[in-house]
């Protein structure tokens, strides 16, 4: 489909006026029954499993287990006191239940004691929606964000005073937006954004508003909600809560079908696909495939419920967030580097994110940031089929297809849980190519790579981990062999960006001396040690070779190393 390029400049109606009727009001509002249907769901896909007694009691044993070990061994500010109280009982029931001898009897117990943990567990991890908070959020959140926006560094108090110029002047939102509002009227959607930060949910969430989307559903680790009234907050803005300790099939079941119904009643849905930050820096390439599963099960479900024709579909939107910085960057390579070097590599442990210290990311993050980029790429169906504006499925052809056909078996429309695991693996597949060919590269991305390219090749005898030792006093870039080189990687970037396999920021458009000073200026601008810094007038160093590394990582996947081969 036709793509817009051009930058939205403001916030866009929404395309449901009324929020008392956006899906997700609804959906809260209807949240009792709702729950019973997530439970149901998960109760099924559970007892299918765990279809005789001794199964279903080991099961709920060593669920046990794991939750008095999360509570005493694993125990975050967000763990509620009653919890204990709650897993004391279980323990008692479940004592109870070893006396008894009959099998049949046993299991009836067992169900039972089941169905309460994850009444539990759903009551947990359930998200309400209040139109009245988001209002007030929404008036406040783009104040915020326009003042700090234009505040700096040194002067973080400046934006209670900062002169009003829009926030759009340095938040670019690109990409198909008219046509994703228009399927947001024709079905449900999905967006799977890149992760790179902790501050992508507010920037993404801030960004969906800007144009004009309704509220979507997302999940937040529980540990943001060690605050009452954030978490309060929170909660009202659809926030639903993941506790990434607990890894029982259970909760992970129920976490799904709570995505998979919320999803077919019609609910926008926001998931990180590559399930945590990218350490490396690179665009995620191997996404987890538990919540893409969902998408394709509501839909399927969609078709079994109703006629194609009222249906509603289920379109799937990658969105790629481009920073010049990540503040937790260092802590982030370091943790890559440690689990892929193992002892090769050492680093200090990496503290726990809260609500505080997301919060106060955010102030640093908005003083600071020289403006990003959000990209949204063209929308496809469960499929990965591309999409018309009104939502017809495209095949690779250009033939209109029914997506129905592919959930058909001797022309009946069945389950096959194998077959959607494959539809979900193709599905990842596509989000990762969507990702790449939507990213925007930046003059600071262009410049780390080419200054850590080069660096390389100083250093071809050495490995990964032994060139990220080497003493930065050691390390020195000509800047003429830096120009030399982002000529060669920006004729590469132009032919790729002509194949619509990536995109490129206006600056990267101007001539090399004006890459290197704005790259040099916005390259990691928050960091203690920068990744790049003018050593004299010729002369380009590093003060941190790993960030460097970690900036650098943003153009992998691109081949652009063949060129210094």
């Amino acid at each position: 489909m036709a793509e817009s390029q051009q930058p939205i400049k403001n916030r866009l109606a929404y395309t449901i006026a009324d929020p008392y009727e956006w899906p997700i009001t609804k959906l809260s509002a209807d949240k009792e029954l709702f729950l019973k249907e997530v439970i149901e769901k998960t109760e099924a896909s559970i007892f299918e499993r765990m279809h005789n007694a001794q199964l279903l009691h080991d099961e709920l044993k060593g669920i046990l287990y794991k939750e008095k070990n999360r509570l005493t061994k694993q125990h975050w500010k967000s763990d509620k006191p009653e919890e204990s109280i709650f897993w004391s009982e279980i323990k008692k029931k479940i004592l109870e239940t070893d006396k008894i001898e009959n099998e049949e009897e046993k299991y009836k117990k067992d169900k039972k004691l089941m169905h309460k943990i994850l009444k539990h567990y759903a009551h947990e991890i359930v998200a309400n929606f209040d139109p009245k908070t988001h209002k007030i959020t929404r008036k406040i959140l783009p104040w915020v964000f326009s003042r700090l926006m234009n505040a700096s560094p040194g002067n973080r108090l400046r934006f209670l005073w900062a002169s009003r110029k829009t926030i759009y002047e340095k938040l670019k939102i690109t990409g198909p937006i008219e046509q994703i509002r228009e399927l947001s009227k024709k079905g449900t959607v999905i967006v799977v954004p890149t992760h790179f930060s902790n501050l992508d949910s507010p920037t993404i969430g801030f960004v969906l508003d800007s144009i004009g989307l309704p509220a979507f559903t997302y999940g937040a680790g529980i540990n943001l909600f060690t605050v009452k009234f954030i978490s309060k907050w929170m909660n009202d803005l659809g926030a639903y809560k993941l506790d990434r300790r607990k890894k029982n099939i259970p909760y992970l079941e129920l976490l799904k079908s709570y995505s998979a119904v919320a999803i077919q009643r019609g609910a926008h849905s926001l998931f990180f696909p590559g399930g945590t930050r990218s350490k490396s820096g690179a665009l995620e390439d191997k996404l987890k495939l538990g919540l893409l599963g969902t998408a394709i099960e509501a839909q399927r479900e969609n078709l079994q419920k109703y006629t194609e024709e009222s249906a509603k579909k289920v379109f799937i939107v990658p969105v790629v967030l481009n920073y010049h910085f990540v503040m937790e960057a260092e802590s982030l390579v370091n943790q890559h580097l440690s689990i892929m070097g193992k002892e090769q590599f050492i680093y200090s442990k990496n503290n726990l994110s809260t609500s505080f210290k997301v919060i106060k990311l955010f102030f640093k993050f908005l003083t600071a940031t020289p403006g990003m980029t959000v990209s949204f790429a063209e929308p496809m169906d469960v499929l990965g089929n591309e999409v018309d504006n009104d939502g017809n499925s495209i095949n690779s052809v250009g033939q209109k297809v029914s997506i129905k056909d592919y959930f058909l078996l001797n022309e009946e429309l069945n389950e096959d849980k194998q077959r959607e695991s494959v539809y979900t693996r193709r599905l990842a597949d596509k989000i990762a190519v969507k990702f790449h060919s939507s990213n925007t590269v930046l003059s600071s991305h262009l410049l780390a790579f080419a200054a850590f390219e080069i660096v390389k090749n100083q250093n071809k005898m050495l490995d990964i981990y032994e060139l990220l030792r080497v003493p930065e006093d050691e390390i020195s870039i000509s800047k003429n062999d830096l120009k030399e080189a982002i000529e060669k990687i920006k004729l590469k970037l132009l032919e790729l960006e002509s194949d619509k396999k990536i995109k490129l920021s206006k600056q990267i458009n101007d001539n090399t001396d004006s890459i290197i000073k704005h790259g040099l200026k916005n390259l990691g601008v928050y960091h203690s040690k920068l990744p790049l810094i003018k050593k004299d007038k010729h002369t380009i160093t590093t003060q941190n070779i790993k960030l460097l590394y970690f900036y650098h990582n943003r153009l992998e996947g691109y081949k652009l190393d063949k060129l210094f081969a």
